[in-house]
């Protein structure tokens, strides 16, 4: 009896410490991707055993990696085959974890990301699912300010197509969903009532200028010079906002 208590006391032991482990890991990998040491992120990622039940917390982190090398890669060819592993990596973390977030959040930021790089057909396609899905992150975990910018992108790019794609979108899928400036705008609000970050504010500050409320933007984008950088893409847009600032 005596052993059999040892046996299991030790098995609980070993589980937490197998946890602990786990978080630590990712949480590793988590501060790797802050500082934009995305191979090095990566490789960690890759080490994790696949069998383990929380590996949609692994797979969606293989997303975000995915998503920071392309948008660092000089060519166009190879951006787009990453931004297309992000998309591989978040729909298999939904599949992982159906009834969490990051999934649909970092599959919604993938097909985003490739819009730049396909053709209109594709773009027209892609917009649908993103906006289905970053709606899907927002239900799941509504506190994510994350989320509710990159619903604002989409508000901010459909609201901008072109003629020919919204003729096309009509012709094939009869129309895309609704996109406002004003949505965008409120979006992003929200956002910055969760946490105000630099991404934030750089967004709405694109916003307001092309609604023409330039007082509005130049706001904004001194906003944005007093607050910390909280992932490397913020950096790149602190770097923009101080420099459009010089200009106005």
């Amino acid at each position: 009896m005596f052993l059999a208590a040892i046996t299991l006391l030790l098995l609980r032991i070993s589980a937490v410490h197998g946890q602990a482990y786990e978080d630590t890991t990712l949480q590793k990998v988590d501060e790797l991707l802050a500082q934009g040491k995305n191979l090095q992120a990566w490789d960690n990622l890759r080490s994790l055993p696949t069998k383990d039940t929380n590996y949609g917390d692994v797979l969606w982190r293989m997303a975000r990696t995915q998503y920071e090398l392309g948008r660092l890669a000089e060519l166009d060819k190879k951006a787009l085959k990453f931004f297309q592993e992000t998309e591989k990596y978040a729909r298999a973390a939904i599949e992982a974890a159906p009834t969490r977030s990051d999934g649909y959040k970092w599959l919604a930021i993938g097909l985003g990301a490739q819009s730049k790089y396909v053709e209109t057909e594709t773009q027209v396609k892609h917009s649908r699912e993103i906006k289905k899905n970053i709606e899907k992150a927002i239900s799941l975990a509504p506190d994510d300010d994350i989320s509710y910018l990159v619903l604002s992108r989409w508000h901010y790019k459909m609201s901008g197509l072109g003629f020919f794609a919204r003729i096309y979108a009509d012709m094939i899928y009869g129309g895309i969903p609704k996109a406002s400036l004003k949505e965008a705008e409120e979006l992003l609000l929200q956002a910055i009532g969760l946490r105000d970050r630099i991404a934030h504010r750089y967004n709405l500050y694109k916003v307001y200028d092309r609604m023409d409320r330039a007082t509005d933007a130049r706001t904004q984008l001194g906003k944005v010079l007093l607050l910390p950088v909280t992932f490397p893409e913020e950096a790149e847009e602190k770097a923009k906002a101080m420099k459009k600032l010089g200009k106005l």
